[in-house]
Formats: C-alpha cells, structure tokens, sequence
C-alpha cells in the first residue's frame, strides 16, 4: 500500500489526487494532506445552504465539492486529512469501523482515547475530533476523514450555516459546542504542532501496517492538475446550477438531513433536486430521473418508492419516512 502525503495545500489539488489514485489506478493507498481555509460540501448538498456566504467571502474561504456523501466541513491547515483507498471492501455498503480504527489506535498510542461513535465520528470526552465518509465504486472504496488538532475552532463556526433540524435533532445548541481539538488532549509532555502531527502518523501507518511511503509520480501530477482544473475548479461542481423550486422541504430522517426540492407544472414533477449529508449506494441522479414525470401526490409518490429500493439512495430511510419529505 502506497503512503502519499500530499505537499499542496490546495483543496481543488487534494481532492483531486484522492479521486485519481481512487478512479484511475489500481493503487491501495492511504494520503495524509491538509488544505488551507476551505469548506467541503459533501456530494449531495445544496451548496448555498450550507455556508454563511458573506464570512467565505470576507476570509477568501474556498467552497469544494467532494465526491463523498456527508456533510460540509471547514478545512485549515490546524486540521489533518487522511484518506484510504482500497479494493478489498465490499461494495454492500459503508464499513466505516475498519477504516477508523487505525487512526483510533494511532490516537491512542499518543494517550487520546477517542471512540467511534454515530455513523462516522471519532470522539473524545464527548467531543467530535474527527468525521468521516465514504465513496463506494466498482469494488473501490475512498474512505477519508477530518483529524481536528489545532484548528480554529471559532472561524469554523463562522462559515458553516448548520441545519436548524440536525441540531435539535442532535440535542446541541452549537456546532462549535460539539468540536475540541486532539492537541487540546495530549499530555503536557507531548509537544507536537500540526505537521509533527502529519510525521507521527507517517511513522505509526509504516510501522504497523503493509505501508510505504511514495511520491506522485511527474505523470500523476499532470494528470490530477487537469482533473482539479476540469472539475474542481469549476462552479458548476462546487455550486452548480440550481432551477427555480415550487416546492421544497428539509428534514432530518434516519439516513440523514434530506433536502428535497421540486419543480411543478399541472400536477407533474417537471425538475427536482436532492441533497444533504446522507450516503447512498447508487447515484442519486438516478432517484431523481424517476421521479421526473410522476405525479405529485401521495399515491404515485408511495407507488413509485414501492417500485425502487428507496434505501439505496438513502441508506437506512424507509419509504413512508421519505415521503413525508414530499409534502
């Protein structure tokens, strides 16, 4: 298994390398890389809801979209990200345990006891240090995860615009409430700054796992600059192009927060669009052309969902708890 730890700091880069060593090689790797002030917006979230707009602009904050399931995050270079590809997982769905526990143990070998908690946080005393999540394609899997170690914990809290339904759902009165620092549980005697951090886990992974670490090779680089520059630079990836909604509703249901937004014309869904923080197993363009040209109303909509394996595209929903996200 390749260790590549990514020297660019740029999100659009990062993001960028993990999808190629994930899509385009057959490589099993772990990268450790961090970005500068940027939020992530998961795979299928509104962009726009997601961010204080007028904060991104006044930090120059860069917006990301990745192609993993979740929700967004705030990047600095105080956060530390590590990301698994493999060919060994099963593509049935998400195992997030088996990705995690290196770096749980990694944590614990410095005296952090963190624990796994929910479907994708890793924990300390009750405070999340580190989220997750997962990408699943032809028996590839890219795992990656944040590690909070002395980010600004305050400017996080500035730009994320978090969904009111997910916080009481989760009994918090604050995202900021919820964060600590992994440096903030390291005993006095342990005195590491961010990037002694990133060498610790280099030497940890080579030691106690089939790991060696590598370079990009001159070919990838070239061939990662042109992804991020056709994709990740893009607007339309990040933000994209939204039609205008007659309909729209917000919910947070087992699978996750779900958006759904519909345009109507006579009764028939004409255009629709979904997002939020769940993960799926297939693609949710693939929900959404069905629903194009059902009728908007109770009985086609249950009719439908009896048709498709709704859970699929939202992993752990059932189809009555959808629907009431349609009305």
């Amino acid at each position: 298994m390749r260790l590549i730890t990514l020297a660019s700091t740029e999100p659009e880069f990062n993001l960028a390398a993990e999808e190629y060593i994930f899509s385009h090689t057959n490589d099993d790797a772990v990268l450790l890389w961090q970005n500068k002030n940027a939020v992530i917006i998961g795979r299928n979230q509104n962009t726009l809801a997601e961010i204080n707009k007028e904060t991104i602009e006044k930090y120059g904050i860069s917006v990301v979209r990745r192609i993993t399931g979740g929700g967004a995050v705030f990047h600095d270079l105080g956060n530390v990200n590590y990301s698994f590809v493999s060919s060994s997982q099963s593509t049935d769905g998400p195992d997030f345990g088996k990705f995690v526990l290196p770096i749980k143990k990694a944590l614990e070998s410095l005296g952090v006891k963190a624990e796994f908690s929910g479907r994708n946080d890793l924990l300390v005393n009750g405070c999340k240090i580190s989220g997750n999540a997962q990408h699943i394609s032809d028996g590839r899997v890219l795992h990656h995860g944040t590690l909070l170690f002395s980010s600004d914990l305050d400017k996080m809290s500035e730009v994320l615009r978090v969904n009111e339904n997910k916080i009481k759902s989760k009994a918090i009165q604050s995202v900021r409430s919820r964060v600590a620092n992994i440096k903030d549980f390291l005993t006095p005697e342990t005195d590491l700054n961010a990037k002694d951090f990133i060498r610790f886990l280099e030497k940890y992974l080579c030691e106690n796992y089939p790991c060696s670490q590598s370079a990009l090779t001159e070919d990838e680089l070239l061939r990662i600059n042109e992804l991020a520059s056709s994709k990740y630079r893009t607007w339309s990836w990040n933000y994209g192009n939204s039609p205008k909604y007659a309909f729209s509703s917000s919910a947070y249901l087992s699978c996750g927060t779900v958006e759904i937004q519909l345009d109507i014309s006579e009764g028939i869904i004409k255009n629709a669009a979904v997002f939020g923080d769940f993960f799926s197993i297939k693609p949710k363009e693939e929900f959404i052309s069905a629903l194009i040209g059902t009728e908007h109303s109770v009985q086609s909509l249950k009719s439908l969902f009896n048709k498709i394996d709704v859970g699929n595209y939202f992993i752990g929903v059932n189809k009555d708890e959808l629907l009431r996200c349609f009305f």
